[in-house]
């Protein structure tokens, strides 16, 4: 038979994976099965050890846990700090219309490491290395245009 700590620990362990599950990574129902079965066997647990009355105590305080860890977890904001609220609204050359062409040279105006932007003719665009890293101000030649990348090489004068 198990003692109450084993209860106990079951018990918050399986609030607390459900709690994971809820609202770090939703759509996974591992981490919520596996919380609600935890959760399942301390109240189970529970009536088998100690009868009835104690049982339904137990399955009350897990339910009680539950519903105010869920309500303080999700109105009070208290996950906010530890959850992503920006998005990456960049873009790679998204159907931009340039007249960068095979063999145009340009000014690097950030590091390419390998990638960064580059401006040609007055245009700003961003371009890829063949894997080496280019200082910002070099100068550079493209090899290659593919749809949505440009590769560049540095030139090497001498």
């Amino acid at each position: 038979m198990l003692d109450w700590l084993s209860i106990v620990v079951l018990l918050l362990v399986g609030i607390v994976l459900i709690v994971v599950e809820l609202i770090f990574i939703p759509g996974t129902t591992i981490f919520g099965i596996i919380g609600l079965l935890l959760t399942a066997a301390a109240v189970i647990v529970s009536f088998v050890g100690y009868g009835n009355a104690l049982g339904f105590g137990i399955l009350g305080i897990a339910a009680a846990l539950l519903g105010i860890t869920l309500f303080f977890s999700l109105r009070t904001g208290a996950w906010d700090k530890l959850s992503l609220k920006g998005s990456n609204q960049s873009r790679v050359n998204e159907e931009v219309k340039h007249n960068v062409w095979k063999g145009d040279r340009g000014i690097a105006l950030s590091t390419l490491r390998p990638s960064g932007k580059v401006e040609f003719k007055e245009t700003t665009v961003e371009v890829s290395t063949l894997g080496q890293y280019v200082d910002a101000g070099t100068e550079v030649r493209v090899v290659d245009v593919r749809p949505n990348k440009i590769l560049v090489e540095p030139i090497v004068e001498g």
